[in-house]
């Protein structure tokens, strides 16, 4: 669980580090990561995330939060499933919780 205050603005940011885990993907061959999000009411929005630390076991996916605070509106538990854009395709990951504070 990651914890963050409502309105959050850049540069604050969420990183999320991912791992090929059981899948054995080579994360070398990532070329894009979105991160969708899912507030407790069900409204689902697209971040755009930047990637860094790329091995082939291992990559940091970044999304910097809107300079206008907008990403995060509500002091709710928010659901997130980082995508991975792959060759022929796009992977999911297991989604995490990410909570947003008053």
């Amino acid at each position: 669980m990651i914890t963050v205050y409502r309105g959050a603005k850049a540069p604050e940011a969420l990183a999320v580090v991912i791992t090929s885990g059981q899948s054995n993907l080579d994360l070398t061959t990532v070329s894009a990561v979105s991160l969708i999000v899912r507030d407790s009411q069900g409204v689902e929005r697209t971040w755009t995330a930047t990637v860094s630390g790329l091995s082939t076991a291992q990559l940091t996916a970044t999304h910097a939060f809107a300079a206008d605070g907008s990403d995060v509106p509500l002091a709710t538990e928010y659901r997130v499933m980082p995508q991975l854009t792959v060759p022929g395709g796009v992977r999911r990951c297991v989604p995490f919780s990410l909570t947003v504070l008053e």
